[in-house]
C-alpha cells in the first residue's frame, strides 16, 4: 500500500534528525541579535532569569557551561571569551528573544502536548525517548549514575525512574525510564515544564530533548550534534504519565 502524504512527512522529519532546526535557525542568528541589542540588558535578564554581570553583560547556564553576551554586541561566548558554536548561539539567543517571564509551572507535559510539539511529536520519540530506553534497557542503575552525573535531581514517579534537569535558567526537563527485562521492553519519556513555551518553540525544545538524552548516554557534545534519529513506531506508554513530580 502507498504510504500516504502524512506517513512520508512524519518518516522524512524522523530521519532529518533532532537538529534540522539549525539549518533554518542558523542564518537568523545575526537577525536574532540585531533584535536582541534593541532592548534593555535588565528588562532582557528579567524576563529570561539570565544573571546580569554588570551594566551590558549577561550571564546564561546551558546545562553545565555559562556563556556570555555583552550588549549591543549580543555574540554568545564561551567562557574563554571565543564565540559559541552555532547551535549554543542560535539557542541562548532564541532563548532570551522569546522570554517573556513566566515563573516555572513544576507541571510535568510531554513532547506532543507542548503548543506546536504535535506535529514533531513522531519524530521526537524516535531521535529521544526511544533512543533512550534503548540505551538503559534494563540497566536502571546506570540510567540512576548518568542522571546523577548529570546533575539530575531524583523525583518520585510510582515504578518509575525519574530526573530532573535544568537546560536553561527557566526550561526545566525530565527524563523518566520504565526499566523493561528479557520479556518487556523499557519504556522513556522526556517531560517538559509546562512553562517551556514562553521561552522555546517545540522544535527547538525538541533539540533540547535530545540533547538530554545524549548526555545521558555519555556521547561526546560535538557529536551529539549530529545524531540521526530512527524512524520507528513509538511503543504503548504507560497508562498514566506524571503531571507533576512528587516530594
Amino acid at each position: 500500500m502507498k504510504p500516504n502524504r502524512f506517513q512520508v512527512q512524519r518518516e522524512r522529519l524522523a530521519a532529518e534528525g533532532p537538529h534540522k532546526w539549525l539549518a533554518t535557525l542558523a542564518p537568523k542568528v545575526e537577525r536574532l541579535r540585531q533584535q536582541l541589542a534593541q532592548r534593555d540588558v535588565r528588562a532582557v535578564a528579567l524576563a529570561s532569569g539570565a544573571q546580569l554581570d554588570d551594566t551590558h553583560t549577561l550571564r546564561v547556564r546551558l546545562w553545565d557551561k555559562d556563556y556570555t553576551l555583552t550588549f549591543p554586541e549580543c555574540v554568545v561566548r564561551n567562557a574563554d571569551g571565543t564565540p559559541a558554536r552555532t547551535d549554543r548561539q542560535a539557542l541562548v539567543l532564541m532563548y532570551l528573544q522569546t522570554a517573556d517571564g513566566a515563573p516555572v509551572a513544576h507541571h510535568w507535559l510531554r513532547y506532543r502536548a507542548l503548543p506546536g510539539g504535535l506535529f514533531y511529536a513522531y519524530a521526537f520519540h524516535g531521535y529521544a525517548e526511544r533512543r533512550l530506553a534503548q540505551a538503559f534497557h534494563n540497566c536502571p542503575e546506570a540510567f540512576r549514575e548518568a542522571a546523577l552525573r548529570c546533575g539530575g535531581v531524583p523525583l518520585t514517579f510510582g515504578a518509575a525512574y525519574a530526573f530532573e534537569f535544568v537546560a536553561l535558567p527557566r526550561i526545566h526537563l525530565a527524563a523518566v525510564l520504565w526499566s523493561g527485562d528479557e520479556d518487556l521492553a523499557s519504556n522513556a519519556l522526556i517531560l517538559f515544564d509546562a512553562a517551556v513555551s514562553h521561552y522555546l518553540p517545540a522544535d527547538v525544545a525538541g533539540a533540547l530533548g535530545s540533547q538530554l538524552v545524549s548526555r545521558l548516554m555519555g556521547v561526546p557534545d560535538d557529536v551529539g550534534q549530529t545524531l540521526t534519529a530512527l524512524a520507528v513506531q513509538p511503543p504503548t506508554p504507560p497508562s498514566s504519565v506524571p503531571t507533576r513530580p512528587v516530594g
